[in-house]
């Protein structure tokens, strides 16, 4: 603190927490570290032999439905990398971002532009109500919301990612949705969906392959599906390491 002129704790009581210009400081220093091991990697060849730890934090929606098959292709590969997931929204996930609590965050919501963060993937996807083929609705064409409103309706949680755009797109068609359940995880909306004449909206990745074998249709609707991204995010002041870019080539998304 003496050297650089700045307070870097703040020391109340017993009580020690980093200022703003101490997490910099920590992020700096993180980052010096990080681009010293892949300095040492390069030099003495070993970008075969990779290693390393990543923090990833993600939504819940791509974590149960699209990260397992990159994690098994991966390990596969890169065997001596370690991957460290967490879940959240996405003004958590940013909220670690920013004190450096992960190394990457990989959004699902509209699409997000800010001059601290770096984009390093992103691509659309389509967020839709589906039904089981077997659902009275199936094979209707222009289905209202009040159509929709008859049966039990399964929805994520209130003000995250699509559902808020969702709840944003019903309220400028001056209609409204009660869900029947308001549920965290997409899987067990699409469970709930085989199984019963109940609507679930939710991104069309997660029903991909009951969509192809024909056991759950999207609903016919002027108004959807709706757009949002998902898109792989770090923080502009990151240092990526070998381990790190590894992971950003092998999602494709």
């Amino acid at each position: 603190e003496k050297e650089l002129g700045h307070l870097l704790f703040d020391r109340i009581g017993r009580k020690i927490a980093l200022t703003a210009n101490g997490v910099i400081f920590l992020q700096y220093t993180q980052n010096i570290q990080l681009l010293t091991e892949e300095l040492n990697t390069q030099l003495n060849g070993c970008t075969d032999d990779i290693s390393g730890t990543i923090r990833i934090a993600m939504a819940d929606s791509i974590c149960t439905s699209i990260f397992p098959k990159i994690l098994t292709g991966f390990q596969k590969q890169y065997s001596n990398i370690k991957i460290i997931v967490k879940t959240g929204v996405t003004s958590d996930m940013f909220t670690l971002l920013n004190h450096n609590e992960v190394d990457m965050v990989c959004t699902l919501d509209l699409k997000i532009q800010r001059p601290d963060i770096v984009i390093l993937k992103e691509s659309p996807v389509n967020a839709n109500f589906y039904i089981s083929s077997k659902h009275p609705l199936a094979g209707k064409s222009d289905v209202t919301i009040s159509d929709m409103k008859q049966y039990p309706i399964y929805l994520t949680e209130e003000n995250i990612s699509y559902r808020k755009y969702l709840d944003h797109i019903t309220a400028e068609l001056d209609e409204f949705i009660i869900p029947t359940y308001e549920i965290g995880n997409v899987q067990v909306i699409k469970a709930l969906i085989l199984s019963s004449f109940g609507i679930g909206f939710i991104p069309e990745f997660v029903v991909t392959k009951e969509l192809n074998q024909k056991l759950i249709l999207p609903i016919s609707n002027p108004n959807f599906p709706v757009t949002v991204w998902e898109q792989l995010i770090c923080h502009k002041g990151k240092a990526l390491t070998p381990a790190m870019n590894a992971l950003i080539n092998f999602i494709d998304i």
